[in-house]
């Protein structure tokens, strides 16, 4: 390996530094990489060229491109660091005092409660009075995510709807397709993307842009292809770089991010009405 520097944690932020600044071919390769860190421990250069459209040679340059050698040790380091970072992960809050609680249980507890407390530290209040008096003024706003990230999109429509904003969320792709086509400048877009990286939420948000509508961001990485094709990027922590399909440990800061928006909408006197502007049920 050439570059030291890249190991223990640095592998994957150059991988999703090529998502968004690398050649055509590189960035290819990286978004498959960054979409499904779990796998690449058991491909071959064959079949990874396969799966990301790619002869073998591109991805001997890709690698070499992140100060490795070749594919073989790319990939060492890559896993290696995954399952690093997972042992740090399970051990990280082991030492609760708490005698009542089962020390699986209260790491993540603890856990849960860190990344709430990171992004509280990324929030920038004034940031959030401005997405507050967009959503205001908006006559129609569209949230959207896939997977755990439709479920934090539901969180926040849950929760501002009962607050007068006009807002509406859909977890099915063609759907969101077609709500994106019907924006326009008076509409506001949110994209959710735990790791910015959903090509359906991507392309969500580029269709909404594309249609005049402001376009909002909601991730975990302040580079990525999500970011991209946002007017504005809200950033929120999560429980550690290497969540598990299907993890929930977004909602949490999801929440936060969710009730620092009410209480800037319920602090403005110019709210109409507590009524839900849709037939919605709670």
């Amino acid at each position: 390996m050439k570059n030291a520097n890249l190991s223990p944690t640095l592998v994957r932020n150059a991988v999703y530094d090529l998502v968004t600044s690398g050649p055509s071919s590189q960035s290819r390769i990286a978004h498959y990489i960054a979409q499904n860190p779990e796998v690449v421990g058991d491909l071959s250069i064959s079949e990874l060229a396969r799966l990301t459209s790619s002869g073998e040679a591109s991805i001997v340059r890709f690698c070499r491109t992140l100060g490795f050698s070749g594919f073989r040790e790319f990939r060492m380091a890559f896993t290696g660091e995954i399952e690093r970072d997972k042992a740090r992960r399970a051990t990280q809050y082991l030492g609760s005092e708490d005698k009542h609680v089962r020390p699986e249980i209260a790491n993540l507890s603890a856990a849960l409660q860190h990344s709430v407390a990171a992004s509280a530290r990324l929030l920038d209040y004034e940031q959030i009075k401005g997405v507050t008096k967009r959503l205001r003024n908006a006559t129609r706003v569209e949230a959207f995510g896939m997977g755990v990230s439709a479920i934090c999109a539901e969180l926040l429509t849950h929760r501002l709807i009962w607050l007068g904003i006009p807002i509406h969320s859909t977890g099915t792709v063609n759907i969101a397709r077609g709500l994106a086509h019907g924006l326009d400048a008076s509409n506001f877009a949110i994209g959710i993307s735990y790791e910015g990286m959903s090509e359906e939420t991507v392309a969500f948000l580029r269709m909404a842009r594309d249609r005049g509508a402001h376009t909002l961001a909601i991730t975990t990485r302040e580079k990525s292809a999500i970011t991209e094709v946002a007017d504005e990027v809200l950033l929120l922590s999560s429980a550690g770089p290497w969540p598990e399909a299907g993890s929930a440990r977004l909602i949490p800061s999801m929440a936060l991010l969710s009730e620092c928006i009410a209480e800037c909408l319920k602090g403005h006197k110019n709210i109409s009405s507590l009524t839900p502007h849709s037939n919605r049920k709670p």
